[in-house]
Order: structure tokens, then sequence, then C-alpha cells
């Protein structure tokens, strides 16, 4: 007799279903915010994302209004305009996570591998998921250098005058500050944090982050509550979340005194790792969320179910896969400063 010690709940595959989301939601940083818009199935695989264009509006979007251009002659009625409006496209993508056990693993191994399969997937499913959302958020072309005019001169750490000169870039766009984000569970839905524009750091970066004068950390907040539970603290309008996959560029900065700042993941090397500080604001970019038990796909095939591909019971497949993509859907209210990190 073949005794079974994998956990009865490992092997369902509603319990899958329940599971995988909740083990993603720890690693999201990035995926917990910008606009979400869910997409029903069997529509269409390209999104839009679409708002009108303001009156009067300069290459930064924001209006730059005349007001003479609007004063109104008696008895003369006034040229009339129309709206135009403003269509971002993105197009989905399916990402998949498989793992495959044996009959004998599934049923005489010490351990729940199903079980721990289940957490595997669901965990890399929210670090792909990020990765995604940080591919499209890095990328944008709105840069500003914490010296020079170019990656490759990058050699020095992240100010107060640099996240300053952001502010002023997407005030002068008539951005937003965030003021909400994507809750928490598989559920679809927002919730209200407090107003401030979101700086999205690696882990790397915190130390240099803590030095800037006027940093509030998130223990010293009072009522005011942590947007994110890896916000580290707040500077001015700025509020600093921190994750370990916003990596760096190894080596692509100036040269550097060695042990001063980083370089190849070290502090031996003279050339400055170069690392993205992603500074956005309200409706800055958008994504389609993994939320929902319509965007994520388990798969639970545990070893005993035969068919014709399997029909000795032999091997078992847990996985998932799920549709996404992000867009930048405003370059002026996202803005990237490249630094180097201090050594310590």
């Amino acid at each position: 007799v073949m005794q079974n010690y994998s956990t009865a709940p490992s092997r369902n595959l509603i319990m899958a279903e329940r599971e995988m989301p909740k083990k993603a939601d720890p690693i999201k940083v990035l995926s917990s915010f910008g606009d979400q818009k869910p997409v029903p199935q069997n529509k269409t695989d390209t999104v839009v994302f679409r708002r009108p264009v303001p009156l009067d509006a300069a290459n930064n979007g924001a209006p730059v209004v005349t007001a003479s251009d609007y004063l109104l002659q008696e008895g003369t009625t006034p040229t009339a305009r129309t709206i135009q409006y403003q269509d971002v496209q993105v197009t989905l993508q399916q990402y998949g996570v498989l793992m495959k056990l044996s009959s004998k693993a599934e049923m005489l191994h010490e351990d729940d591998i199903p079980g721990d399969m289940v957490t595997l997937v669901g965990e890399h499913m929210g670090t792909i998921e990020e990765m995604i959302s940080y591919g499209v958020v890095r990328g944008g072309t709105n840069v500003v250098y914490a010296n020079g005019t170019s990656r490759a001169a990058v050699n020095t750490g992240i100010s107060i005058n640099k996240l300053r000169q952001v502010a002023r870039i997407i005030e002068s766009a008539h951005g937003k500050r965030v003021t909400e984000k994507l809750s928490a569970g598989v559920n679809f839905g927002t919730s209200a944090v407090h107003a401030a524009y979101l700086v999205f750091i690696h882990t790397d970066l915190e130390a240099d982050i803590r030095n800037i004068p006027g940093f509030t950390p998130v223990v010293e907040y009072g009522q005011q509550k942590p947007c994110h539970e890896r916000e580290i603290g707040a500077v001015e309008q700025f509020r600093f979340i921190t994750s370990p996959y916003f990596r760096p560029w190894l080596q692509a900065g100036g040269t550097v005194t060695a042990g001063a700042f980083l370089s190849g993941g070290g502090t031996t090397l003279t050339t400055g790792d170069v690392y993205p500080i992603m500074v956005v604001g309200q409706n800055a970019w958008g994504q389609v969320a993994l939320k929902g038990m319509g965007s994520i796909d388990p798969v639970y095939l545990p070893a005993k179910q035969k068919n014709h591909a399997n029909p000795m019971g032999q091997f078992g497949y847990v996985g998932a896969n799920f549709w996404k993509n992000a867009v930048r859907l405003n370059e002026n209210w996202l803005v990237r400063v490249e630094v180097c990190a201090s050594g310590l």
C-alpha cells in the first residue's frame, strides 16, 4: 500500500487559485500602483487608455492660456472649439510558470511538494509581474542625471535638489500627486493613500535616502499612514518605496573612487553602477492588474490524474498563466533620476 503524505488542500485547484495571488501580493511594489484597467475575457487583446487633451496644451501637455484670446466682443459669438482625445494603446501579453513533479515525489516525499510548488509559482508570478512594470516605468524618456548629461557620466548620489528638480518638471506639466493604489487581495479595486509623489528605489539606495536632509522615517509619520509595506519614509512631497527588483545598470556610469560608490555590485571597482530612481505622479502610467479570478489561470494536475498523455499516472504539474502588460501614459508625469549608490 502506498501512503500519500501530501496535504489535501495543496491538491485542490480552487485552493491553488486562492493561494497564488496571495503569495504574489507581497512581491508587488510598482505593480500596486499605476492606472489599473481590467480586461474582460473574449473581448480584445488591445487596451486603450484614453484622455481628453487640455485646451491650449503645450508640448508638455499642460495648458498655456492667454486670457485675451478668450475676450468676448459685444454682439459677436466666439469661435467654437472642439474636443481632442489622446489614445495610448497597449497589447496584452501572456506569461506562464510551470513546474513538474513525479507521482513518487507527490505521494512518498516527506515534504508537501505540491503545496510548496503552489507557493513558489505564486511568488514567481508576482516577480514576473513586477519586472514587467519595472521595465516599462524605467524606460521613460524623461530623465535627470545626478551629474553630467548622460548615464556614462554619472558618478554621484542623490540630492534633495535633484528631487526638487523632478517636482518642478512634473508640476510644470500640471501633474498630480498619487492618491490611490491597487487594493490587496483577489478583488479588483483601489484604496486611498496620502497624496504624494511616489519614488521607487532599489534597496541599495536606502541609506542615501535616509541621509537626505529632512527625511522622516515611517515610524515618525504620526497619523499619516504608509502607502505600502515597503515604504521607508518621506522627504517634502516625496514618499520612498524600496524593492530589490529595481536592478541597476552595472558599471554604466562614470569613474568613481573605489569603495565610495557601488561598482559591479561591490566596492572594489572604479566604474559606478547607475541606479534608476523612478518618480511618478497620478495617471503617469497604466497596467492591466493581476486581480480577480478572471485574470489568473492556475494549473494543478495531480500525478494520479490519468489521461492519454499520462496513462500510468506517473507525473503531475503545478503552474499558472496570466495576461499582463503596462504602458507609460504621460512622459511628463514620470521622471527617472539616474544616480550612484554609496559604498558605505
